[in-house]
């Protein structure tokens, strides 16, 4: 393995790390309800809102979450300077970070665990693609063509950033306890 491949499987295995962190975070503010449903957050989601983003309302949660996350995830470039590969890196890996956070929710949220995402209607992910939110497939696509169009060269480190990722989301989903679909 080079170093450059190295390099980037440990950062594949941080945006995991941040990504279980996150969703165990938020599994205890939102328990079992997930997209803020019980939370005292403001809500907005007209139906043709709710079409373009497979069910997912605005909340005052999210919003504020997700800017704080960008904001994080983008530090990088104040501490390093900025750069295409940098930005591209800072990016890609938000996007991946959104599907496996995600992902994470579910599989550790002793109210659902993989067999009811995978089985029960999602609220919040009213389309889905071999059992998974079609919002998992488009990010890692985003993901991959934020490298692919701001830094073509980035392009290797970015499959084994997202393989290396995978994996460890992977080995989770093993290792964590098995739930009924019900």
């Amino acid at each position: 393995m080079t170093v450059a491949a190295a390099q980037a499987a440990r950062e594949g295995l941080a945006l995991f790390s941040l990504c279980w962190l996150l969703a165990r975070v938020e599994i205890e503010i939102e328990g079992p309800r997930g997209w803020a449903v019980g939370l005292p957050t403001w809500r907005w989601g007209p139906e043709w809102w709710l079409n373009m983003t497979n069910g997912k309302e605005v909340t005052g949660y999210h919003v504020w979450l997700s800017l704080f996350l960008i904001a994080v995830m983008h530090l990088p470039l104040v501490y390093a300077g900025w750069s295409r590969a940098l930005l591209a890196k800072c990016l890609s890996s938000y996007l991946l970070l959104t599907a496996a956070w995600d992902l994470q929710w579910f599989t550790w949220n002793p109210a659902w665990g993989l067999a009811a995402l995978r089985s029960r209607p999602v609220p919040w992910f009213r389309r889905k693609l071999f059992g998974f939110p079609v919002d998992y497939y488009a990010a890692v696509a985003a993901s991959a063509a934020a490298v692919a169009l701001i830094w073509p060269a980035g392009l290797s480190a970015w499959e084994t950033r997202a393989g290396t990722l995978a994996a460890a989301s992977l080995l989770s989903v093993v290792l964590a306890p098995r739930r009924a679909a019900s």
